[in-house]
């Protein structure tokens, strides 16, 4: 019995722990803590960290812009999952290829990035929602996709945004939802989750998945793509479009869905830990069998 007990303990202690991961975020904002430099994404490292994982902040602060090197690689090829964050400058990461055919998962945050002039996620460019839209419109099909499902059961429409707080005279979105045309999420293997916008001919792609294989036409990929994107809360230090007219962040303006849509993501894209809880389940029950 105390083996059981004791191999029961090992087991379940195990299969938590490695639940968790290595996120490597990459933006052009501060490392927290750090005096200098704007801190938009500060909330970012918060929320990631209080989903359990470890958050590798060596990608910060412009670290990874152009060209990588070998330390940007080894953390890229380190991590679990790359959150690209939106509050990054698109031209300075204009690297296509070297960002699509990387081996490790990568979760978008900037429509800036998906364009035919960027990384070719899509066939087209990019432009801003409606500024007043909320909702996100989840495609035919597309209900049981895991960033509906994963963790947190959500269905549509989902109100990712909500601008009641913006200050005075300012009551719409702060900044664009800059988002590629539903129309341009044609490369092929892409799966278009969810939309924003109302007119047919200007709906915009917000959330979709390109599994890895998808030939961009400026790179492979080499693992698992997603965007879910965010609004432009690239404010300088000095900006105004956050609460009370302070320099917003990435927490602002966002709801509890827009964060379980998030958390649905990052649980699903962090590598499954089912073969390593089966190895040590395995070595559980060779334990309780030597100590019949």
């Amino acid at each position: 019995m105390k083996a059981l007990l004791y191999a029961t303990l090992v087991l379940g202690l195990v299969a938590g722990s490695v639940q968790a991961g290595t996120i490597l975020v990459v933006t052009d904002c501060q490392v927290p803590g750090v005096a200098d430099g704007d801190h938009n994404d500060d909330s970012l490292v918060t929320f990631l960290q209080g989903l359990g994982h470890t958050v590798d902040t060596y990608g910060m602060n412009k670290t990874m812009q152009g060209d990588l090197d070998a330390t940007d690689l080894q953390h890229a090829n380190d991590a679990d999952l790359i959150v690209f964050s939106r509050r990054t400058n698109s031209g300075a990461y204009n690297k296509g290829t070297q960002w699509n055919t990387l081996t490790t998962p990568l979760l978008l945050q900037s429509g800036y990035l998906t364009r035919d002039s960027r990384w070719d996620w899509t066939t087209g460019g990019s432009g801003d929602v409606t500024a007043t839209e909320t909702d996100m419109a989840i495609k035919a099909g597309q209900t049981g996709h895991f960033s509906l499902t994963a963790v947190h059961t959500i269905t549509g429409p989902v109100t990712l945004f909500d601008w009641s707080g913006v200050p005075a005279g300012k009551n719409q979105a702060p900044k664009g939802v800059f988002i590629p045309l539903e129309t341009d999420c044609d490369v092929a293997g892409t799966i278009l989750v969810g939309t924003m916008d109302q007119a047919p001919a200007a709906l915009r792609g917000m959330l979709l998945e390109l599994p890895q294989g998808t030939d961009t036409g400026n790179g492979v990929l080499g693992a698992q793509r997603v965007l879910f994107s965010h609004w432009g809360y690239d404010d300088p230090p000095t900006g105004t479009n956050g609460p009370g007219e302070t320099p917003s962040e990435w927490e602002d303006y966002i709801t509890q869905d827009y964060k379980n849509v998030m958390e649905n993501i990052i649980t699903t894209m962090i590598p499954e830990p089912a073969t390593l809880t089966l190895l040590v389940a395995g070595a559980v029950a060779t334990l309780i069998r030597r100590k019949k």
